[in-house]
């Protein structure tokens, strides 16, 4: 999941009807107090290092790393962690941009969201002490809060508050609370892969079966909650909006376990300054080498030995540097095709497609046009959500009518002129599946094609956002071969900021756990007992 703020609202209509509360369940770390301690020698020997090559610093590659160098540190193992990222940023797809080139302006053009049942993040935030805040989004100006529009009308606004809550069970009955309740449980199964014995787990297939997950992954969003007594409209206005924003999918195309991700947003927050700063400090309290700018190119084994020769090219000079190094274990956290990593020694992985999603953010002093959007309102809803109109199949992959899968108002800017006058101005976020250009914004807030100074500042991204999270009952494992490891196998069952961090945090458990298991067979034959 693309974590975003317009998540937030969409969650919450189900909310309106009746307010639940999602408990991570206690955590014992595997590798932490209570666990099975390694037979120990009297006179051990000096351990080798363990070098480690962790590609890409996003949220699995960062996760990797600052859990890795905790798990060996608990069992004195030493270990050396080398990042290779070839961004020159650390943080993946969480990133910010600053509005107007101002750096008290930043703005997330990533991941944007976590909740608390985000517990790698929350729990990092919190141990960092990174500043924490509630993500609100929206203008002062007295709009609704959020729009449902289908192209041609909006088929549902929403503001809060008691009558809108009796409006709402008048339109959708129990589906709310019945969505309510099936997130509760399915969230519920998904939060034992924290726990033991289901963690660290070696295959994501088998751990999806033992935890009852498959129907949802299996079945299409809209089978999924047909099968559970959801129905339209709950289902095409609302849900189907939720899954269109978070993951540019229709409810026929998505699977429902996804579909369950983008409906379980409570208490929804993000780090003042971006989320990527989490990632940052991972990376830093790993205490890895990092090495920006730089893009392997190649993973190979070593003839007659169990390490790995990775091969990379640095690009942040005029002269690229090639280099090689070796090491006993490789974690690949970034996805295969994008990598452009060559081997002849490891099996590919598979090869899943992923979404293009446009961001465009933009500043405006103006608001958008109620006339663009078919409305008798004074002003539009601050966050407008698309779906599709009646009649449209619901597993037909399009955007429809609308064009676009939302846009917000993230906040309200003074922007400073040059005669020294403040003027209030909008910053907007939109997704779409394909760019959005100047001209089509004009349209959206009414104004001429030609109309100076509509925009004061934009920026925009092209990104490879999440897999198309079609349903499967069969996932990537994530170790490929003896000492090579993959964490995007993850992407196609739940994608997200915290989900990626798992799958990291899963791999280093698993890297710890097998040398732990090879020492003790060192020092007790026929010893292989699983640590937990």
């Amino acid at each position: 999941m693309f974590s975003r703020g317009s998540r937030v609202v969409v969650a919450s209509v189900a909310g309106l009807i009746c307010t639940t509360y999602f408990l991570l369940p206690g955590h014992a770390s595997i590798l932490g107090p209570g666990a099975q301690q390694p037979f120990v020698l009297t006179e051990p020997e000096p351990q080798a290092v363990k070098r480690v090559a962790v590609i890409g610093a996003g949220a699995a590659g960062s996760s990797a790393a600052y859990f890795l160098k905790e798990y060996a540190a608990k069992h004195d193992f030493h270990v050396n962690i080398t990042v290779y990222e070839k961004n020159n940023y650390i943080g993946g797809r969480t990133t910010t941009v600053d509005a107007y080139d101002d750096p008290e302006e930043p703005v997330e053009l990533g991941g944007s969201i976590f909740v608390q049942v985000n517990k790698n993040m929350f729990e990092a935030a919190k141990l960092f002490k990174l500043p924490i805040a509630g993500y609100n989004t929206g203008s002062s100006d007295g709009a609704e809060q959020l729009g449902v529009w289908n192209g041609k009308e909006f088929v549902v606004t929403i503001n809060g508050g008691w009558w809108e809550t009796i409006r709402l069970a008048w339109r959708y009955g129990m589906s709310p609370l019945r969505t309510q309740n099936l997130v509760k449980k399915t969230v519920g199964n998904f939060l034992k892969m924290y726990e033991e014995p289901v963690f660290p787990w070696k295959s994501l297939s088998s751990i999806a079966y033992e935890l009852e997950l498959l129907p949802a992954t299996t079945s299409t969003g809209f089978e999924f909650l047909k099968a559970n007594n959801i129905y339209p409209p709950f289902t095409t206005e609302v849900i189907q909006a939720s899954t269109r924003v978070n993951y540019a999918s229709n409810l026929g195309h998505i699977h429902g376990l996804e579909t369950m991700v983008a409906m379980s947003t409570d208490g929804a927050m993000a780090i003042t300054g971006g989320n990527w700063r989490i990632f940052d400090k991972m990376v830093q309290t790993s205490k890895a080498g990092i090495h920006l700018e730089t893009r392997v190119t190649s993973i190979e084994r070593v003839p007659d030995k169990h390490t790995w020769t990775v091969n990379a090219i640095k690009s942040d000079s005029s002269e690229p540097q090639s280099f090689e190094d070796e090491y006993d274990e490789v974690i690949i956290a970034t996805p295969w095709q994008f990598s452009n990593i060559t081997s002849k020694s490891i099996p590919t992985p598979e090869e899943i497609k992923y979404v293009n999603l446009h961001v465009t953010l933009f500043a405006s002093p103006y608001r958008l046009s109620p006339k663009y959007f078919n409305s008798d309102k004074d002003i539009v809803p601050d966050m407008i959500l698309t779906t599709m109109p009646d009649g449209y199949d619901p597993h037909y992959h399009t955007v429809g009518p609308a064009k676009f899968w939302s846009v917000n108002i993230l906040r309200t800017l003074e922007r400073k002129l040059e005669n020294g006058v403040k003027r209030r101005e909008y910053l907007y976020k939109i997704f779409s599946p394909a760019h959005w250009s100047d001209e089509q914004i004009h349209e959206m807030m009414g104004l001429p094609k030609d109309t100076k100074n509509a925009l004061s500042w934009s920026y925009r991204k092209l990104w490879q956002a999440y897999p198309a999270e079609e349903p499967r009952s069969a996932f990537q494992e994530a170790q490929l071969d003896f000492g090579v490891w993959y964490t995007a196998g993850m992407e196609a069952f739940i994608s997200c900021m915290e989900t990626m961090s798992l799958s990291g945090k899963n791999v280093a458990a698993n890297i710890v756990e097998g040398w732990l298991s090879a020492q003790r067979s060192e020092e007790v034959p026929g010893q292989h007992d699983k640590t937990i």
